[in-house]
């Protein structure tokens, strides 16, 4: 059903250009569109569209744009050497965000065609300095270990990371960092060695996150068993990935497609996610009002008889008193 859509659709493809001036909602949906209907043919122009919209004023457009780039590489492999030097441009550019999802995207490229890497190797070098976001910099961190021959001053690059170690705030960037440094070692070991125990002896005694402290303990130990062995666990060899799970099923795909022209399509969800299914009745009591003040009825409530007084006092005590007795409070002291 999906691949009769895109033949549908697919030969205009250009209409689902965004303009300027449309709101970010109908960006998003255009770019997903346009993800979709990606191929051979129309591939390249959809990068040159997409490639314009890494600039957008609105950063989430601009990261949607990025990821969009990747996954049309992923899906037509005929882009991989379009969008792989597409993306180094993008690792170049002095904006954080920008180079954060061109890393992440990277990564998950040269996991696909780690031939293309060699292209890339020189921008990661440049990169390194601009990312802050911790994805980012696990992406940066993961390149170097896997591909630590191929840059030449890698070991150097992991030394100022490897320095800020106690500063580092997301246990995501320590735990990729000390991975990253161990694979590194095996690759570049008389660069490495020092660095490598300076590491571990902060992850072991001075960090507070126990995972962290609980990996570097098992990469010291397994070191300190046989290195060999710690190779063989660490750097074993990674199959190449054929694809990538989607964020979102068929099923639920043929869901939303069934429902194209309602909101479904601008929250990616089929109806019964953010529609109620009928009026919920709530089971809300309300207190019955206090008798009048006096006067109204030609009862006295100030100075009556003590049947009518009494009456009173009742009335008013099931109003303020809950119906259920109060259970008595245990003496905690003994």
């Amino acid at each position: 059903k999906g691949k009769c859509n895109i033949e549908v659709f697919g030969p205009e493809f250009k209409q689902f250009f965004c303009r300027y001036n449309e709101p970010s909602y109908i960006k998003q949906v255009k770019i997903d569109i346009l993800t979709a209907l990606a191929d051979s043919n129309s591939a390249e122009h959809i990068i040159g569209e997409l490639s314009e919209y890494v600039t957008d004023v609105d950063a989430e457009i601009s990261r949607r744009a990025i990821r969009a780039i990747g996954k049309i590489a992923v899906r037509v492999p005929s882009t991989a050497e379009l969008i792989v030097g597409s993306l180094t441009n993008l690792l170049e550019l002095d904006i954080d965000y920008v180079s954060t999802e061109a890393a992440v995207v990277m990564k998950d490229l040269v996991r696909k065609y780690p031939q293309q890497f060699q292209r890339a190797s020189g921008a990661v070098e440049r990169c390194i300095k601009i990312v802050a976001e911790p994805e980012g910099k696990c992406a940066v961190l993961w390149i170097l270990g896997e591909y630590g021959l191929l840059i030449e001053d890698a070991p150097y690059l992991l030394e100022p990371m490897i320095n800020g170690f106690l500063e580092e705030t997301s246990g995501n960037v320590r735990l990729e960092m000390l991975t990253a440094a161990v694979k590194l070692f095996f690759s570049r070991p008389p660069e490495m060695q020092k660095m490598l125990g300076r590491l571990l002896e902060k992850a072991v005694t001075e960090a507070s996150h126990p995972d962290v402290k609980d990996r570097a303990l098992l990469y010291y130990r397994l070191l300190e068993h046989s290195p060999e062995e710690a190779r063989r666990v660490i750097c074993a060899p990674k199959e190449v990935v054929e694809e990538f799970q989607e964020e979102m099923d068929q099923e639920q795909k043929d869901r939303v497609f069934d429902e194209f022209g309602s909101l479904s399509t601008v929250y990616r969800q089929p109806a019964s996610k953010f529609v109620s299914q009928g009026s919920v009745t709530l089971g809300v009591r309300r207190m019955a009002p206090p008798p009048p003040a006096g006067g109204e009825d030609g009862v006295d409530l100030g100075g009556g008889s003590d049947e009518v007084n009494g009456y009173a006092h009742d009335n008013q005590a099931s109003l303020i008193h809950s119906p259920v007795e109060s259970m008595p409070t245990a003496d905690l002291l003994g």
